[in-house]
């Protein structure tokens, strides 16, 4: 009887030790995104948002005017379920496609996070090849004139 009882121990701990195992590796995955996502938010690691970092930034003033602390999270957002890409230019920019490619959200809506100083800034979407203002945002006049949307960072 004993010897089943003690079987039957090493078989318990035996099953908690994989399971265990099982569970830390999506568990230090997990950490590690948390780790990685808090660097991008606090700027702890400006290499993850270089894209849109000030320091390459046009806005016509050096760079030494903009301190990384004066940065805020601005969200853009575009209703396009049927779209295959969808990429932001703009003022914050140069009005050059840097690369800026929106993420596809839940109910086809495309949205990025940028950090930037707080200003006004002129943007249009290319939508699949195709550039279109912000259909939620006020109309401004563009570079060469066509109309794009304006957004206020606070």
């Amino acid at each position: 009887m004993d010897d089943r009882l003690g079987r039957g121990k090493w078989a318990f701990w035996l099953f908690v030790a994989a399971l265990a195992a099982l569970t830390a590796v999506p568990s230090a995955s997990l950490l590690r995104a948390a780790r990685a996502y808090y660097r991008f938010l606090t700027g702890a690691a400006p290499d993850t948002i270089r894209p849109s970092h000030p320091r390459s930034l046009d806005l016509g003033r050096p760079a030494e005017a903009m301190p990384d602390r004066d940065l805020r999270l601005a969200e853009f957002r575009l209703g396009a379920p049927k779209a295959g890409q969808v990429e932001i230019v703009g003022d914050f920019c140069g009005w050059k496609p840097a690369g800026l490619r929106l993420s596809r959200g839940a109910g086809g809506t495309w949205e990025i996070m940028l950090p930037l100083p707080p200003g006004s800034y002129r943007y249009e979407f290319i939508v699949d090849g195709q550039n279109r203002p912000d259909p939620r945002a006020p109309v401004a006049a563009g570079p060469d004139g066509r109309k794009v949307s304006e957004r206020k960072v606070r």
